[in-house]
């Protein structure tokens, strides 16, 4: 198991590098078919909890919001406002669609439909940094979820949400935070030395921290959805991982953190 859980993780940092290095509409699509197929895995589990949430209306809002998010933010919020207001007014014109299922529906969209759109600013807009901050990203949630999984197994006693993942340990929960904080640091050192950013490293300690932190919390958050629709796994993509979601789930809160981070105290 544990053999398959490298296996497959390498593929996964062979194919994100083989998206940045191509980058251009290959990158940009690759974001897209990613979205689609972990809005896939979401719908599948509420289906299985016994909901029927419209699922072509969710495909189809997440293609024209990620063709509006390439050309223009300006117009996310008014789309998200009209497809909810459109959303909620189908069970009085549909028989059968219940409002659990347009929440579903709409809720899909948004997670994990859009936050995995985070990709594309941290890769293209995070003037002058180009894709390093993505790669920053990547390290922090990578090494929160490494340090925390072989140091709770070491040390873990105190379990930390054990109605939510009882596997995990409040040992293991702060030694991820740890190896966040230290590999965003070491990889400034590595940026700085090579790039001459000249970025004070208590930036990237408090990114580490709160990548570290919130990386976490999207596991978390997961694990809440598939404990809730009675699932072990959103998916079967990839072996000893299980669904692109379950992949990502830490991710999709460890982007939208580092990018909010870059425009607050890094952009100028």
């Amino acid at each position: 198991m544990l053999m398959k859980r490298i296996l497959s993780a390498a593929l996964g940092i062979i194919f994100i590098f083989f998206m940045l290095y191509i980058g251009g509409w290959f990158f940009r699509v690759s974001v897209l078919i990613m979205s689609l197929i972990m809005m896939h895995e979401f719908y599948h589990a509420f289906i299985k909890k016994g909901y029927k949430p419209l699922t072509w209306l969710g495909y189809l809002f997440i293609i024209i919001l990620f063709c509006s998010y390439l050309v223009s933010y300006k117009y996310l919020v008014v789309l998200i406002t009209l497809f909810v207001l459109i959303g909620l007014t189908l069970p009085v014109f549909i028989k059968g669609v219940s409002i659990m299922d347009i929440l579903t529906t709409v809720f899909a969209t948004l997670y994990p439909g859009m936050l995995i759109f985070f990709l594309i600013p941290l890769a293209f807009k995070s003037y002058p940094y180009g894709m390093n901050l993505l790669i920053l990203a990547f390290l922090i949630t990578w090494s929160t979820d490494t340090f925390a999984y072989f140091l709770g197994m070491a040390f873990g006693k105190k379990k930390l949400c054990p109605s939510v993942s009882p596997n995990k340990t409040v040992e293991g929960s702060l030694g991820g935070l740890f190896g966040g904080i230290i590999i965003g640091i070491l990889y400034g050192l590595i940026l700085n030395q090579n790039h001459k950013f000249g970025i004070p490293l208590y930036h990237f300690g408090f990114m580490g921290l709160l990548g570290g932190i919130l990386s976490q919390l999207g596991d978390l958050s997961a694990s809440s959805i598939k404990r809730f629709c009675g699932v072990k796994d959103f998916g079967k993509i990839l072996p000893g991982h299980g669904g692109l979601l379950d992949r990502f789930d830490s991710l999709l809160f460890t982007l939208p953190t580092i990018y909010t981070y870059y425009l607050i105290f890094l952009s100028s």
